[in-house]
């Protein structure tokens, strides 16, 4: 049964091919606002996305 990377909700399948990367979904509607998840941050894992932003420098 697919479950959410981040609070271990239920998903289709359906919802982790539009939302997730390779059959992995790391934010659903029970812990995620569409919005968040349209913007991609289901696909990746909180942690990454805090790492990618101290990363960044201009």
């Amino acid at each position: 049964m697919p479950r959410c990377g981040n609070c271990d909700a239920y998903v289709t399948s359906d919802f982790i091919r539009v939302f997730g990367v390779n059959d992995e979904v790391h934010g659903c509607p029970n812990c995620s606002t569409y919005r968040e998840l349209s913007g991609g941050n289901g696909a990746v894992r909180e942690t990454e996305t805090e790492l990618e932003v101290g990363e960044l420098h201009v």
